[in-house]
C-alpha cells in the first residue's frame, strides 16, 4: 500500500505535462524512483532493436515471446535457444539457462514449466539485468512483459500513461 500512496503523491506534485517524455528529452523520475507509464519502449542489445514492453505488476518475473525453444549444453554449462518472433522480427537468440520456473495462468489449473534466461534491458536511461521466462507470446500485442522483479524497489507506475520514458535507440 505503501505504493500506492507514494504514487498519489507524485501524480499531485507533477503536472500532467511532466508526464509527456520524448526522443531525446531527459528520463523521468520521481524521486529516485524511475516513473513508468503501463506501456513503455524498451532497448534489446540482444536484438539490437527497440520494441514495446507491457509493464505488469501482476506478474512477479518479466516475460519474453520466444518459441522453437530448446535446451543445449556449451562446455559444462545449460543454454537455451529460441526464436523470437514478433512484427519485423525473426531472430533466433541464445542465453546461459538461470533456472525453470512453474507458472500457472490465471485462466488455468495446471503449471507451465518455462526456462528463464538472463537478458539485458535498457528503459530511458535505465540499464538492468532482468530474469525473463520464456513462452510463445506471438498472438499478443506486446512481445515482452515486465514484471515486479523488474520493478523491485526503484520503479513507481502510472497506469494512465503511455510510453513516459524517453524512446532510446543504440549508442
Amino acid at each position: 500500500m505503501k505504493w500506492f500512496s507514494a504514487l498519489v503523491l507524485a501524480v499531485s506534485l507533477l503536472s500532467p505535462y511532466a508526464f509527456a517524455a520524448g526522443q531525446g528529452e531527459e528520463t523521468l523520475k520521481v524521486g529516485e524512483r524511475w516513473l513508468l507509464g503501463r506501456v513503455e519502449w524498451i532497448w534489446l542489445p540482444a536484438l539490437d532493436d527497440k520494441l514495446k514492453a507491457r509493464i505488469d505488476s501482476g506478474a512477479k518475473t518479466s516475460s519474453m515471446s520466444a518459441t522453437g525453444i530448446e535446451e543445449f549444453k556449451k562446455g559444462e554449462q545449460a543454454w537455451i535457444r529460441f526464436y523470437f518472433e514478433h512484427d519485423k522480427h525473426m531472430v533466433q537468440l541464445e542465453a546461459p539457462l538461470s533456472r525453470y520456473v512453474r507458472i500457472r495462468q490465471a485462466n488455468s489449473k495446471k503449471l507451465d514449466r518455462r526456462p528463464v534466461v538472463m537478458l539485458d534491458v535498457r528503459l530511458g536511461s535505465l540499464e538492468k539485468t532482468v530474469e525473463f521466462t520464456l513462452k510463445d507470446r506471438t498472438r499478443m500485442n506486446y512481445p515482452v512483459l515486465l514484471g515486479r522483479e523488474f520493478m523491485a524497489r526503484d520503479i513507481l507506475i502510472d497506469p494512465s500513461r503511455l510510453f513516459v520514458q524517453p524512446v532510446l535507440e543504440q549508442d
